[in-house]
């Protein structure tokens, strides 16, 4: 069960560079409906109540087709998340793939909230405020619509979250019937209606932050919000699970190998030669025919290398020491003569160096 943070992680992971498609197929859609409400008010402007039933049966009936539309966004965005082709045809996808199972999910859903919505819409319309009303009147009128509203807005959520996986599952599996796809959302939302609610209020103060971006940043928020939903979809179906395990397999294959290397390298290598046996070189194995031969010729190798030994040491012992005398004349010679030709009485010269000498003491 993946948590919230992580489906808009997955969200926005699956929006980053596509802001532009995703914001341009809302607003597609979007504008869709705000055209056939004007072309519905366009065509009943009466304020009788046959004006006023007309103009709801011919929104409801665009509302319908316009929702084939939106079910081509679902169809795109789950292509997005599961990192397919996508493009802006994608949004008719179901115009050429069965329209009729979408038009049927999509009527009842609608009914579900004409049938929420209808205390509201009965009110709004019956106890409109004249001119000449009073400002208490128009206030109480207000607060009591707003409130019918808002009532009949959290009524059809409840209603319709059980069926708001329908699309997905008709665009993964075409082959079902509108009512089958119906069944199996329920089927698929059975204890997991208070995960999908929650995510939905989640995205409530985006809303409310909005109105300081004059509700610029909704071009942003309803489109993460269709993502985030893509991603929920996924979860319930086991995908995003199968997605998560092959990310995880990915990045031990990537590590693995730079600790494997790593380890190798810290491993001794008892194969390698010493480096003071670089230079050694094995020695060829001699087979003897018998002990006595073997020890033969140990004892003879022995005495060949003690004779060596004491030559070598015959050698150090007669070679003389010669000291090279230095019998260049120094400088001060001259100097000693000259008072020896005067009558001078000399210092001998062996004295004279011990006064020079610097360990000597007077």
């Amino acid at each position: 069960m993946t948590s919230r943070r992580e489906l808009k992680n997955y969200a926005k992971q699956a929006m980053s560079g596509k802001y532009g498609i995703l914001i341009l197929a809302f607003v597609a859609v979007q504008a869709l409906a705000l055209i056939s409400s004007m072309i519905s008010s366009a065509l009943f402007p009466g304020e009788e109540t046959i004006d006023i039933v007309l103009s709801y049966a011919f929104t409801f009936i665009l509302t319908l087709l316009i929702n084939v539309v939106a079910a081509g966004m679902n169809y795109m965005y789950l292509n997005i998340a599961r990192g397919k082709a996508y493009s802006l045809n994608d949004l008719f996808y179901f115009y050429r793939h069965h329209p009729d199972r979408v038009i049927v999910a999509g009527f009842f859903m609608a009914v579900l909230n004409l049938l929420t919505m209808l205390p509201y819409t009965i009110y709004s319309n019956a106890n409109l405020p004249g001119e000449d009303a009073s400002v208490e009147v128009l206030i109480t009128w207000l607060y009591t619509g707003a409130v019918l509203m808002i009532v009949g807005m959290i009524v059809y959520q409840i209603l319709v979250i059980p069926l708001e996986m329908t699309y997905y599952i008709l665009a993964d599996k075409p082959e079902l019937k509108s009512t089958e796809a119906m069944k199996e959302s329920l089927e698929m939302m059975h204890g997991n209606f208070g995960r999908y609610l929650m995510l939905k209020i989640s995205f409530i103060p985006l809303m409310f932050l909005s109105v300081f971006t004059f509700y610029i940043a909704l071009l942003w928020i309803f489109p993460y919000m269709a993502m985030t939903e893509v991603m929920f979809y996924r979860d319930l179906t086991g995908e995003l699970k199968v997605q998560k395990e092959e990310e995880e397999r990915v990045a031990r294959d990537y590590v693995n190998p730079m600790f494997d290397s790593y380890s190798q390298n810290e491993q001794p290598q008892e194969d390698q030669t010493h480096p003071q046996q670089f230079w050694r070189v094995p020695e060829e194995s001699v087979s003897y025919e018998n002990e006595d031969e073997q020890n033969i010729t140990d004892s003879t190798e022995i005495q060949n290398v003690q004779t060596d030994m004491d030559d070598k040491k015959e050698q150090n012992d007669s070679s003389p020491k010669e000291e090279e005398e230095d019998n260049e004349p120094k400088p001060w010679d001259e100097y000693f003569d000259s008072l020896k030709h005067r009558g001078i009485f000399v210092i001998p010269r062996r004295f004279f160096f011990q006064l020079l000498d610097k360990n000597t003491v007077y």
